[in-house]
């Protein structure tokens, strides 16, 4: 297991993962310009 994964461009992936750590959780591409282009999102667990 590891926290990466590689995304090549018009690709998607499937994540499973245990959300046992509750807050707003920002999960993103490591390069600005990718951030920039929308690869990014928050996640709220509750």
């Amino acid at each position: 297991f590891g926290d990466a994964t590689l995304v090549e461009p018009r690709e998607t992936r499937e994540i499973a993962f245990v959300a046992d750590n509750p807050g707003d959780w920002l999960v993103h591409c490591h390069m600005l310009e990718h951030a920039d282009g929308g690869m990014m999102t928050w996640i709220r667990v509750t």
